[in-house]
């Protein structure tokens, strides 16, 4: 049993290693950065980006590499909007959408059904008010265990809808270690988003 559940770890590895194979990886200096030419945060320490090759476009941070921690940045989705892209398998998945008219409940609801697809489980510890890029937003914190290697991550959010369009940070590296190694680091580009305006 432990060899058979070994070897499929190490499939499952050599798989997301062939899809990071596929990304562009640049790094993230210091200071003030722009996202998707909406939003800015201020960088306390340099990160790994992968811009492409994660499934999707949306942009992902990483310090140990994206298997074990990421750090991603949803800007300004519209109306309509998918939050990822809908997979081909199984069939009859609903798009994640997101609708301007949403609540903060509604919204993670949409990131409870990305996180669990595939069979990973996903379990929402705390939804609360929080102040986000300058103004009222939300916070959330979850837990999920990763199917493919069966790993416990934890993770936290933070989002705001501002113009009708939704803005979400999300931090997640596996529980044991990894997670509070870089969570202050996390926290503090959350703290110091801000939406730019025009």
């Amino acid at each position: 049993m432990t060899i058979r559940l070994s070897f499929r770890r190490l499939v499952a590895a050599f798989v997301v290693l062939l899809a990071a194979g596929c990304a562009q990886v640049s790094h993230v200096q210091t200071g003030d950065v722009v996202l998707r030419e909406r939003m800015t945060v201020t960088v306390d320490k340099a990160w790994n980006q992968f811009e492409r090759g994660l499934g999707d476009d949306t942009p992902t941070w990483t310090q140990d590499g994206f298997t074990v921690d990421a750090l991603r940045f949803y800007v300004g989705l519209a109306d309509g909007e998918l939050i990822a892209p809908t997979p081909s398998e199984p069939k009859g998945q609903q798009p994640l959408a997101f609708k301007s008219g949403m609540r903060p409940a509604q919204i993670v609801a949409l990131y409870e059904t990305y996180y669990s697809r595939g069979g990973s489980t996903f379990t929402l510890d705390k939804l609360s008010p929080d102040t986000f890029a300058g103004g009222e937003g939300f916070r959330f914190e979850f837990s999920s265990i990763r199917k493919y290697d069966e790993v416990t991550l934890r993770g936290i959010g933070w989002g705001a809808v501002r113009d009708g369009r939704l803005y979400v940070i999300t931090y997640t590296a596996p529980r044991m270690s990894f997670f509070e190694r870089h969570r202050g680091s996390a926290e503090a580009i959350a703290r110091s988003a801000r939406i730019k305006k025009g």
